[in-house]
């Protein structure tokens, strides 16, 4: 029986009256997968070894997956601006209507996916011992109907842990036999991989561990598994949560504020962090703020003052990449988004914005990429049917661009209709 993967709570911190949204974007809770493979690796702890069981190269097939229908995406439309070189939604598609997702993606012109990828339910038991049998058909589904796909890492399993009680390996250099074995198997299928997600955040790296030099390691690591596995993928700085500093020790809540934790990226071993991604990830922030307002200005009912809290955060991660000698790399948002009314009182926010609001929000912010940072090259926008896996009292629910039906929310629909640019088209220099 394949788990079912669930997906994980953002949480809400508040600090000394600045709020900040402190978005942790994992899949806990799933119970553990029974492996498709297991056995004793050689070699010992802490080495670089391959497993006993080997995984081949996968060529994606159409089995357990249903044929998708022809799906004519809407023209390409020179709108004088650039199209990026990548549109995406970020989705989840295990245990999923598969052809669905795929086909509102092409139908809304978009050309990518995202799916998050748990480490723990995928090599869940012991080092080698491997179940690809769910995200086989993930990538399947996918690559078989033209589309690119991002596969985002997290969540270490239990035998790699170390001390730590969750979060990343306690050795790096078993991430990086993961994903060694991860874009070996999908090479050529999936095209990126996003390095962790949100090491700024204590539910991602662990309450009072939380180190920016620790992060750069893991990344120098999966980066080498990848380009190993598959030497023409791109690798994606995980990008870190948009927040303030945070630490509520009665909780065991704690986050660093994220332009200042990419700084210690950088100021780590002399900036070797330039070594370890090819692109920067980026999770910028919407809340109850047009992705048009500049940061310090104000809406709606709070959640306003605060870099985190604007879209146009990803102006200062771009800015401390050109202090730091980065300026060759682009940016990928990862995850943006606009949360309507939410259940959850954390995410009062959402009140501030409506569906409407929604819907043009997201136009304004692929626009105002397109025209102002030329430096993002890929947006992917969080998320596409989160409404098919969870009820309306998670906070995931109201970000959802398709109701539990699959039928489209205004947000999708203005998202299909959005100019996006023709491929002749003018670039910005």
């Amino acid at each position: 029986m394949i788990a079912r993967h669930s997906l994980s709570r953002r949480r809400l911190l508040a600090l000394a009256g600045v709020s900040a949204a402190l978005a942790a974007c994992g899949e806990p809770d799933a119970p553990p997968a029974t492996p498709a493979a297991t056995g004793t690796p050689t070699g010992t702890a802490g080495s670089v070894v391959a497993p006993r069981t080997t995984p081949a190269a996968a060529t994606p097939t159409a089995a357990d997956t249903p044929a998708p229908q022809p799906v004519t995406p809407p023209p390409q439309v020179d709108d004088g601006l650039r199209r990026l070189a990548g549109y995406g939604f970020q989705a989840h598609l295990y245990n999923q209507d598969r052809g669905l997702i795929v086909d509102r993606t092409l139908e809304a012109g978009f050309d990518w996916l995202k799916q998050q990828v748990e480490w723990s339910q995928t090599e869940p038991i012991e080092k080698g011992g491997f179940d690809w049998r769910e995200l086989d058909k993930v990538v399947a589904a996918v690559s078989s109907a033209g589309i690119k796909l991002l596969l985002s890492v997290v969540r270490a399993p239990t035998w790699a842990l170390g001390d730590r009680s969750h979060g990343p390996p306690g050795d790096p250099l078993d991430f990086r036999d993961f994903m060694q074995a991860l874009a070996g198997r999908y090479r050529g299928h999936v095209h990126a991989y996003e390095l962790w997600n949100e090491a700024n955040l204590a539910r991602e790296w662990g309450y009072g561990q939380i180190d920016a030099g620790e992060f750069v390691e893991l990344m120098l690591a999966g980066n080498e598994g990848v380009k190993a596995g598959d030497p023409d993928a791109t690798t994606v700085g995980g990008a870190l949560t948009p927040a303030g500093d945070v630490d509520i020790p009665e909780q065991q809540v704690q986050a660093i504020d994220d332009a200042r934790f990419l700084e210690q990226i950088y100021a780590y071993r002399d900036g070797i962090a330039r070594e370890a991604f090819d692109a920067w990830g980026v999770h910028p922030g919407g809340f109850n703020n047009a992705p048009t307002q500049e940061i310090g200005t104000e809406r709606g009912s709070g959640w306003n003052g605060h870099g985190s809290f604007y879209f146009q955060r990803y102006t200062q991660h771009r800015a401390i990449m050109e202090a730091n000698g980065d300026a060759d790399k682009p940016i990928w948002l990862t995850e943006m988004g606009w949360s309507t009314a939410n259940a959850d009182p954390a995410y009062g926010f959402g009140a501030d914005n409506s569906e409407e609001d929604q819907a043009q929000f997201l136009v304004d912010a692929f626009r105002l990429i397109r025209d102002s940072a030329p430096y993002i090259t890929h947006a992917f926008v969080w998320n596409l049917n989160f409404q098919s896996v969870i009820g309306p009292e998670d906070e995931k629910f109201a970000f959802g661009l398709l109701r539990p039906d699959g039928s489209p929310r205004p947000a999708y629909t203005a998202l299909k209709e959005m100019t996006k640019g023709a491929a002749t088209g003018p670039t910005v220099a």
